[in-house]
Formats: C-alpha cells, structure tokens, sequence
C-alpha cells in the first residue's frame, strides 16, 4: 500500500489567521494528546501577543492517524511577538479539526499580510551594489 505525500498543498488549507483564544483551543483540546511540537510552551512562556493575530500554514501531515485519532499537521506558526511588534517563525502540531476552524485568508489580505511581513525583514545588498552585468 503506498503511502501519500506528506506534504500539504498551499491550496488545500492556504494560511490561516488564529487569535490568541483560538491557540489556547489548541493547546487544551483533548483529543489531539500526541502533538510533539505543542503550542504550550510558547503560550507559557508568555511570548505570544493576546491582542495580535497569528498566522498558520500546515506544512506536512503527521503521519497515519492512529485508529480514532484525528489527523493533524506540523504548521508554520507565525506569531507576534509581545510587547515586541515582530513576529518570529516556529512549528506547531494543529488538528484538522482545529486547523479548518480557523480563518482562511484571501488572496487580497494574504498579500497585504506578504507585504508587512516582508517589510519586518532586514534588506541586504548584492554584490557590486545589486547591479546586473
């Protein structure tokens, strides 16, 4: 029996958008206990804004579900940091369920979203001053 990829297609869940309420939902739901890259730690150490929102991609399927587990994924969590104003990227397990319940971005938010990100993002120079030969 072959096994699918992994990996998520950008379009199967795009980016989605969670508060600070919906990660608490994350970390405390019952049925998703074998998250190895939980969001507590983050929550714990207080470094995640409250008033903020977060962004999540799920990049890859974890695994085969158990017989009466709920799929869940490894997601890009980009987070605001608080009291800081910058945002810093790490991996988070996020249950399908949990995952679908949280705001899809559209095409014309995602790319005002790209264009703030981008714009947190240190510009560094080619050589020669960037000019092409």
């Amino acid at each position: 029996m072959e096994h699918p990829s992994m990996q998520v297609a950008a379009e199967e869940f795009g980016v989605r958008v969670a508060s600070y309420g919906q990660l608490l939902e994350v970390r405390d739901d019952p049925s998703h206990t074998r998250a190895r890259a939980g969001v507590g730690p983050l929550i714990d150490s207080g470094r995640l804004d409250r008033e903020g929102l977060h962004l999540v991609m799920p990049m890859v399927r974890n695994g085969v579900p158990q017989a009466g587990e709920e799929p869940s994924y490894r997601c890009y969590l980009w987070f605001l940091e608080r009291g800081r104003g910058e945002r810093t990227l790490v991996l988070v397990d996020v249950s399908e369920r949990r995952l679908k319940a949280l705001a899809r971005l559209d095409r014309g938010v995602l790319e005002r979203v790209v264009l703030n990100l981008l714009g947190e993002l240190p510009i560094g120079m080619l050589p020669g001053g960037g000019q092409a030969k």
